[in-house]
């Protein structure tokens, strides 16, 4: 069974169902698969386990909305006996769009490895998912940029991309957001930085800048007092 020119999927109202994909599937079921939708699948924990990511290499677009048990998104790696087994995946995912889902703790579960790449992205949206502390793993936050858009409102996210897991953090990190031109950070009460060590951004495109903090937090103003000078 495969669906070669099914290039659309909207997979809805699975209120008991905690798991989409029980086995490996065939590379060729979903080939040419460009859009999932998810949504109100109150059970379900992930989105793609380990593995399973690389059998959806033309997706482009997904979107999960009102789902509340999802935990993760992307599970990208299975520790079994303390050994750490990545997926090796390129994907061509451009949109990202997450919507209410209030036990959502990772959107990638872990800092993957080099050879994992989402240097696609054009655009993530985030919204209100208060689980969520940290939105960007180090290791996919470098490869950014395609990055056109990203809105991040209404989550309890502490820090926009987590520490460096491997090598050092006493260098200065440089992450290059060279074509984004939208930057949304709206009601985000926990906020507390952009990145968790010394670090400089770039991101010369930036045309629009929407911003809002619920109470006067100091620590809010020095995060935009950093994306303010980005572009100097």
């Amino acid at each position: 069974l495969a669906f070669p020119k099914l290039e659309n999927l909207t997979i809805s109202h699975l209120r008991n169902v905690k798991r989409i994909w029980y086995k490996q599937l065939h590379s060729k079921l979903f080939s040419n698969l460009k859009v999932l939708k998810v949504e109100h699948c109150d059970a379900l924990l992930n989105i793609f386990p380990p593995l399973f990511l690389g059998d959806f290499q033309r997706l482009e677009k997904l979107i999960v909305t009102d789902c509340a048990s999802l935990e993760e998104v992307f599970q990208l790696q299975v520790r079994v006996l303390d050994i750490v087994e990545a997926c090796i995946v390129t994907s061509e995912l451009r949109h990202v769009k997450l919507f209410r889902l209030p036990k959502l703790k990772h959107v990638w579960n872990k800092d993957s490895k080099e050879n994992i790449s989402f240097k696609n992205l054009r655009e993530v949206h985030v919204q209100e998912c208060w689980s969520l502390k940290t939105l960007f793993p180090f290791s996919t936050a470098k490869y950014l940029q395609q990055l056109k858009s990203l809105v991040i409102d209404s989550c309890g996210v502490e820090e926009i991309i987590s520490k460096r897991v491997e090598g050092s953090n006493k260098h200065e990190i440089l992450f290059e957001f060279n074509q984004l031109f939208f930057l949304a950070l709206w009601n985000l009460p926990n906020l507390v930085c952009f990145y968790p060590g010394m670090h400089k951004i770039t991101c010369p495109m930036l045309k629009r800048l929407r911003t809002y903090s619920p109470t006067k937090i100091k620590k809010f103003g020095h995060v935009l007092s950093q994306i303010l000078l980005i572009g100097k």
